[in-house]
């Protein structure tokens, strides 16, 4: 990442997380793996879960599972610091691991689901939308609920928590419009 784009940056490290899916022997093991298709053929494969540093563009840690296994898994393997940034797809949200972190004052971004449920507590910012211009059109805390998990990682149904967090409602230049969910209030 170049200097220009840690300018200003309050964070001890900023790190990002993808993954990708390798198909495996999708010809040869017909009825491997899941989600079975009309020929006989499953998804089966591996996928990659990765931890990149972006101020350093290298690699922190790497994790290969079977394909089936959701996004969200691979947050309960990394061990933060706090005051780290993270940043991530929509894949990964978890709300019991955003606690978590939020209690450690690991902050992070991502992208919110579109079937997210919460309540707006307050707002902080509302602009309307220009064509061809790319800005902020809305700032808002919100609070959200969730089920938290034992030591087991088994949900509990019965006990539900709240986590305050905030919404920023992006449009870009090309008109596009993105709904970002972060734990960090400080960010400008």
């Amino acid at each position: 990442m170049s200097d220009s784009r840690t300018f200003g940056l309050t964070f001890k490290e900023v790190l990002l997380i993808d993954s990708t899916t390798i198909r495996l022997f999708s010809d040869i093991l017909k009825g491997v793996g899941r989600n079975p298709k009309g020929d006989g053929k499953k998804k089966g494969g591996l996928k990659v879960h990765m931890l990149i540093d972006a101020v350093q563009s290298v690699g922190r840690f790497i994790k290969i599972t079977e394909a089936k296994v959701h996004d969200k898994n691979f947050l309960k393997s990394l061990e933060l610091i706090s005051h780290s940034m993270i940043v991530f797809d929509k894949a990964y949200n978890y709300y019991h691991q955003f606690a978590i972190w939020t209690q450690k004052q690991v902050f992070f971004v991502t992208r919110l689901k579109t079937n997210a449920v919460y309540t707006v507590i307050e707002i902080n910012r509302v602009h309307y939308r220009k064509k061809g211009k790319a800005k902020v059109l809305r700032d808002e805390i919100i609070e959200m609920e969730y089920h938290p998990e034992d030591e087991a990682g088994k949900r509990q149904i019965k006990v539900v928590k709240q986590l305050r967090l905030r919404k920023v409602c992006y449009q870009d230049e090309q008109n596009r419009y993105y709904e970002f969910l972060t734990n960090s209030f400080e960010i400008p």
